[in-house]
């Protein structure tokens, strides 16, 4: 019986050290585990906020006070703007003459010579017989389209002309909500029909066009226009925009296109049929045309959206509202050419089966479809990491639940020892009733 005794009690001493190694061993790789994870997971929100930042700042004005010198292959100054300049970002001239980026050094950006671009392929040339036999044969139709609607807003709803309102920013209260007025009264001077919205973006940050988004797609579903136009200005020498054309002393017309998203090469035509029609009335009014490649500026919502810069904040707002007022002469003549009326309903369905103007389809915009895809991106690579560090679906989930456990238990822990101890008082106050 002795011996019996300690037979066994040899085997439990046996036991009992490998029950504690493999106690360790399962604490240890439950350490490392979690350790891994965490750094996985770190790293994977490292990189979203680093993409996500630098989504959010590309292709936006600069806010150093300084600008941008583009230059050709031989040194030429062949552009000045106050945006930021990215490799692959381009540029068409006054002149017509478009330029791609190389390289960017500083304050000034290398670019290379493309060509020349013929601009009257984008000139509405319909203006012979068959425009006559269309007008008489549908009077009605040809006025409504003559018509057309437009749309104006301000993201930077800051901005002013240091000469005439005396400062640069104006929170709110903008100097260039008169030039987007100068505008609005031209284009009903034409018999358009103008929404000109005074909605506030401030503060004049890398999010405005976030918050300016809401604006322009509440104007386009209720609204409908024909076209729509983010009014700005630009922040660069006077002499870059000052002009006399006409006769009159008046500041030049930079567009911008957003070229990021699935609407980039639509807006850019848009763009070129804008500058083809100015060229045509009034050569010398539009300076030239941003292209972005990295920006979008709200141009997915609408397939005749345009940012426009009209002067700088050293030109004075004068000569800034005859410039944007000339500029009115053009519009009619583009949306004439290219309307067909609103087009469809906001959130409906056309006749092609495409989603209108202002719809959910359309909602978000590139920076913000980027995040969703970043943030997609961190899931499954988590749930990838879990996958192939455990083995199994069911192992990897067991993990998850124990992780979570772990990292919450000091938070909630306290709350449920406080809830157990107000049951258990609860309980020993029935015992004595």
């Amino acid at each position: 019986m002795k011996r019996m005794r300690m037979e066994t009690q040899a085997k439990i001493r046996r036991k009992v050290p490998l029950a504690v190694e493999v106690k360790k061993v399962n604490k240890l790789y439950k350490f490392v585990f979690i350790s891994s994870l965490s750094s996985f997971l770190s790293s994977l929100l490292i990189l979203f906020l680093t993409v996500t930042i630098t989504l959010s700042v590309h292709a936006n004005e600069r806010n150093d006070g300084k600008y941008s010198t583009i230059v050709d292959e031989s040194g030429n100054t062949v552009y000045i703007t106050a945006w930021k300049i990215d490799v692959g970002d381009q540029v068409l001239t006054e002149t017509n003459r478009r330029y791609e980026v190389v390289s960017v050094d500083g304050d000034v950006a290398n670019a290379k010579f493309i060509g020349e671009v013929n601009l009257s392929q984008y000139l509405d040339t319909d203006k012979g017989i068959l425009s006559r036999a269309k007008t008489f044969l549908h009077p009605a139709i040809a006025g409504a389209q003559g018509k057309g609607k437009v749309a104006i807003y301000h993201t930077h709803s800051d901005e002013s002309y240091v000469p005439t309102d005396g400062k640069e920013s104006i929170l709110g209260a903008g100097g260039v909500y008169k030039v987007g007025d100068s505008f609005s009264e031209a284009l009903k001077a034409k018999g358009i029909d103008v929404l000109h919205s005074d909605a506030k973006h401030d503060p004049h940050d890398d999010m405005a066009y976030e918050r300016s988004r809401r604006t322009a797609l509440d104007m386009i579903k209720s609204f409908q226009p024909d076209a729509i136009f983010d009014v700005h200005r630009d922040a660069v020498p006077p002499q870059v925009y000052q002009a006399n054309v006409n006769g009159q002393n008046v500041t030049k017309v930079q567009l911008v296109v957003g070229k990021y998203g699935p609407t980039g090469k639509q807006i850019e035509d848009y763009a070129l049929q804008l500058k083809a029609a100015a060229d045509q009335q009034h050569p010398g009014l539009v300076k030239g045309i941003f292209f972005a490649k990295g920006g979008d500026y709200n141009q997915d919502l609408h397939p005749r959206s345009m940012l426009l810069e009209v002067g700088s904040h050293t030109n004075d707002r004068t000569s800034a509202e005859k410039g944007i007022a000339l500029f009115a002469d053009v519009v009619p003549t583009v949306i004439g050419q290219t309307s067909g009326g609103g087009g469809a309903a906001a959130g409906t369905t056309g006749t092609g089966g495409t989603t209108g103007l202002g719809s959910a389809a359309s909602g978000l915009s590139g920076a913000a479809k980027s995040i969703g895809w970043i943030i997609g991106i961190v899931i499954v690579g988590g749930a990838a990491f879990l996958l192939l560090s455990t083995g199994s679906l069911k192992e990897a989930g067991s993990k998850l639940k124990q992780f979570t456990t772990t990292e919450f238990a000091n938070f909630f822990g306290p709350r449920v020892k406080k809830k157990d101890k107000l049951q258990s008082d609860d309980r020993e106050s029935d015992d004595k009733h």
